[in-house]
């Protein structure tokens, strides 16, 4: 071969290699629409920890960098006591983003996702939803509590259902690719979803959206859900000081997640469960408060399960999560959640709340 072809084919090859090189960088241009976040740093961040780090310079960063395939980032900043967040679809080419806003384009994926992002603005809900939370929170009695608490909840549904929707319709149209993952993500999210549901709708999806990490954690979750549900038997849970099965075998019982940061949580033992003790203990019912979540080092943990106990005149039996596993052995991502098992070991109810307990406990006390 001729020096001169040599050198042409070395070129061509190197003009190749660029050429799919260029085909894999994106930049993401960031802006927060003021210079109030200047001086601090703008993070991309994937499903593990930071991708990758930029200056804020006049309210505007800049991420560059290449995507074999596209990934679900999310860019965030903190700063002055405030953070700002927004996912997009990290692809090849330019990507601009408008955190403030809520606003993404530049690239395919990422303008179908705007598209969503905008459908589904919750905002015409937002002022009521936290004004029916106060009201929750500053409620001066039982019945002044209740009455928030549905008001709240029938807004929140109206939310939730909207989502749903839209996400759905978005799942649908894009369950072989990453957006499908995305979709589905938020369809998980609005636990409108039980297990046998959820793995319907992933019957014909990509792997790219059965691995996506929150996809698989809720499946797993579901699914602990499933196997602990009304009619099956209760799955037993090792306490600091004895078993829950040492507490409960043979008697009905009322069992209760619950933390002593819990705002519900101790508005339920407050106004339902200690009075259910008082009322129902003499006729066979027995409540057992299983702790869970409690924050700080096992020391402190203690001092708050004690401070609670005290404070709301606490006096039926109690449990505390020795490998604070109990919630994931039951599927539980919020709390509190309280259930109801009968003498025999089945589960007769979950998630109860409100008078639905007392319901449920003089139904199993009647047969």
């Amino acid at each position: 071969m001729k020096k001169t072809n040599v050198i042409l084919y070395a070129a061509v090859l190197l003009a190749l290699c660029a050429g799919c090189g260029n085909r894999q960088q994106f930049t993401i241009n960031g802006t927060f629409g003021d210079s109030q976040w200047d001086g601090h740093k703008a993070y991309l961040l994937n499903a593990t920890g930071i991708v990758d780090s930029a200056d804020i310079t006049e309210g505007r960063f800049t991420f560059n960098g290449t995507a074999a395939e596209p990934w679900i980032g999310t860019v965030a900043a903190e700063g002055d006591g405030v953070r700002a967040q927004l996912e997009c679809i990290v692809e090849p080419g330019t990507i601009n983003i408008d955190i403030v806003n809520d606003h993404l384009a530049g690239t395919p994926l990422n303008d179908s996702l705007q598209l969503f992002l905008q459908a589904n603005d919750n905002s015409d809900l937002e002022s009521d939803l936290n004004a029916y939370l106060q009201l929750y929170y500053m409620a001066p009695d039982v019945v002044s509590r209740a009455e928030a608490e549905r008001c709240y909840d029938s807004l929140e549904a109206i939310a939730i259902d909207r989502t749903y929707r839209l996400a759905h319709d978005l799942y649908s149209r894009h369950h072989t690719d990453l957006l499908g993952a995305y979709a589905m993500g938020v369809l998980c999210g609005t636990d409108r979803l039980d297990y046998a549901a959820l793995e319907q709708l992933l019957a014909d999806a990509a792997p790219i959206v059965r691995n996506y990490p929150p996809v698989d954690s809720k499946l797993a979750q579901l699914r602990a859900v499933d196997a602990t549900s009304a009619g099956r038997h209760y799955t037993d849970i090792q306490g600091v000081d004895g078993r829950l099965s040492d507490l409960i075998d043979g008697r009905l019982a009322l069992v209760d997640f619950y933390a002593s940061w819990c705002g519900p949580c101790r508005a339920e033992i407050r106004d339902n469960l200690v009075p259910l003790w008082k009322k129902y203990q003499s006729k066979g019912l027995v409540i057992v408060g299983l702790n869970v979540w409690e924050r700080g080092d096992r020391a402190t943990r203690e001092a708050a399960h004690q401070k609670v106990m005290a404070d709301l005149g606490i006096t039926y039996p109690q449990l505390v999560d020795s490998t604070r596993t109990a919630t994931d052995t039951y599927g539980v991502r919020g709390i509190p959640q309280i259930m109801l098992i009968g003498p025999d070991g089945t589960i007769l109810a979950r998630d109860l709340r409100g008078a639905a307990i007392e319901e449920a406990v003089v139904k199993a006390l009647g047969k």
